[in-house]
């Protein structure tokens, strides 16, 4: 799955571009299937991830389409939310195919081959890249709108607890702001360039088939 400031990326570009998504609801929204409290060591997560990421297709993939049908019909207050969420959902299926890809690398197959917990490792780069670009950009989102939300309640889900979504943003917002990174290091898993290659496309995808389904009247 993609990584939060990823998320955080591609909903900036949306809020940037389209006034009536520059909110909170939407920039929640695009972090809001990674609210599930994680176990111990993040191997689970309650709801699980089948529940949070729609993995309702019959080969356990993500079904962003069905999420589609099911929550944005309707253009009420909950729209932007829903729109965030159905975003993430989109991403991480960019991000999927983008894994699968760098998998087939010598870093990551021999990695990956020695140690199924090598992907750690791997994340430590994807994640040093987001507290990198964070450092270099003050005024991002991150900082101007989600690491000052107070209180966000559970309106839209029945499976995730009532506080679920800001104690989420707690979290994230903790995380980042205690990371340390060095930004001189070596990154043999991902670099800058792959992440922001990465979030171009990625947003790209997003918002064709996002303005191909207003276009289309929400057919295909």
């Amino acid at each position: 799955m993609a990584t939060w400031v990823a998320h955080m990326r591609i909903a900036d570009y949306f809020m940037k571009k389209y006034p009536e998504l520059n909110n909170e609801r939407f920039l929640v929204g695009n972090i809001g299937p990674d609210c599930g409290v994680p176990n111990e060591d993040w191997s689970a997560f309650t709801p699980s991830k089948q529940v949070t990421h729609w993995h309702t297709t019959e080969d356990g993939r993500i079904d962003a389409e069905d999420f589609r049908q099911k929550y944005l019909q309707k253009k009420d207050e909950s729209y932007p939310f829903y729109l965030g969420y159905y975003f993430h959902l989109l991403t991480d299926i960019a991000w999927a195919r983008f894994y699968q890809k760098k998998k087939q690398e010598p870093p990551y197959a021999e990695g990956l081959a020695r140690d199924p917990q090598f992907i750690w490792k791997i994340k430590e780069d994807w994640y040093g890249q987001d507290v990198i670009f964070l450092r270099k950009n003050p005024e991002f989102v991150f900082f101007t709108l989600f690491a000052k939300i107070e209180s966000f309640e559970n309106e839209y889900f029945d499976f995730y607890p009532d506080e679920a979504f800001l104690r989420q943003i707690k979290y994230i917002t903790n995380f980042y702001l205690t990371a340390e990174e060095d930004e001189n290091r070596e990154f043999p898993y991902l670099s800058a360039g792959e992440m922001d290659g990465f979030i171009a496309e990625a947003a790209a995808e997003v918002e064709g088939k996002w303005l191909g389904n207003e276009i289309g009247g929400g057919k295909g």
